[in-house]
């Protein structure tokens, strides 16, 4: 008994530091960029060490931004994994005058489409959730060239919106009733929902969901994950981009990472959601829009915090 006292306390203490050092890097990131609203879930192995409101809730929904792909990702990759469609089926099977672009290219970006006709309308379409990907995949499809290299990672909204109508083609159900079926309810996610200020932007952009379910999905969902065995692109440096989500394979488990960002003149918002080496997940949402040495600022703050020595 003892003994098993004396191990619980080595652990406590230096997880306490862990995640006063991730609270600290996190307060002083808010602070550097103005003090937005702010909430972050820092987990273990699946345990919450740290839940961080800073004038946001752990608790309540807020959009996620791109990382609403991770969803779509897995909600396609689960119709695969069932046998009702396959990675290297085209765009044309699917949808008529689709074109020979296959589902995982889609997936991971490579697919030529290009350029992103998502992001002037996007301002227009707040607060309206009007399902805006079979107009973008129309878009997209009536493009007389596309000016992308197909086989080339570029990220792209519309390669979500494609993704989302051939989920609706497959499944025979509406986009988000086909996910959170298939996804978010045996991950035991309940906060997730397409927002009601950016669900239109569904596949690519459009969900919902607390930070502390967000942390509860990337531990179900990408924790211990191989991505190396599901579509992915090489993004140069060793990174790549799977399954709705840029990683980096490693000798033990991969990193799993992504940004979310939303921003409008009057307006923005952004998420961060990571898994490292299968273990360590932090998922954070803020209501700024940050720039890119912002993001890896934060990315970099956060990583120090957890494994300094």
């Amino acid at each position: 008994m003892l003994r098993a006292l004396c191990l619980a306390l080595f652990w406590a203490t230096p997880l306490a530091a862990q995640s006063e050092r991730v609270a600290l890097e996190w307060d002083h990131w808010l602070a550097a960029e103005g003090n937005p609203p702010g909430a972050l879930v820092f987990t273990l192995a699946g345990t919450e060490l740290l839940a961080r409101e800073s004038g946001a809730s752990v608790d309540v929904p807020l959009p996620l931004a791109s990382n609403s792909k991770a969803i779509t990702a897995l909600c396609a990759a689960s119709l695969v994994d069932a046998g009702k469609m396959h990675w290297d089926d085209t765009v044309g099977d699917w949808i008529e005058g689709g074109g020979p672009v296959t589902l995982a290219e889609l997936v991971t970006h490579t697919s030529g489409y290009w350029p992103d006709s998502t992001q002037g309308p996007m301002a227009d379409w707040r607060g309206d959730t009007t399902r805006r990907w079979q107009e973008v995949t129309a878009n997209v499809l009536d493009r007389p060239k596309q000016e992308g290299t197909r086989g080339t990672f570029r990220y792209n909204n519309e390669n979500y919106a494609v993704l989302g109508l051939i989920i609706e083609e497959v499944a025979g159900d509406w986009y988000d009733a086909a996910c959170r079926a298939r996804v978010l309810d045996p991950l035991g996610v309940t906060t997730a929902d397409l927002s009601p200020d950016y669900g239109g932007f569904g596949p690519w952009g459009g969900w919902q969901m607390s930070v502390r379910d967000y942390a509860q999905f990337m531990n179900g969902a990408y924790a211990g994950a191989d991505p190396m065995t599901t579509p992915h692109a090489d993004m140069g440096d060793g990174v790549s981009y799977g399954l709705g989500m840029v990683f980096r394979a490693g000798s033990y488990a991969a990193n799993h990472w992504h940004f979310g960002a939303l921003c409008f003149e009057d307006t923005g918002l952004g998420t961060f959601a990571v898994n490292w080496a299968g273990r360590y997940t932090i998922v954070a949402a803020y209501g700024a829009c940050v720039d890119g040495d912002a993001m890896m600022a934060l990315d970099r703050s956060l990583a120090r915090a957890v494994f300094a020595d």
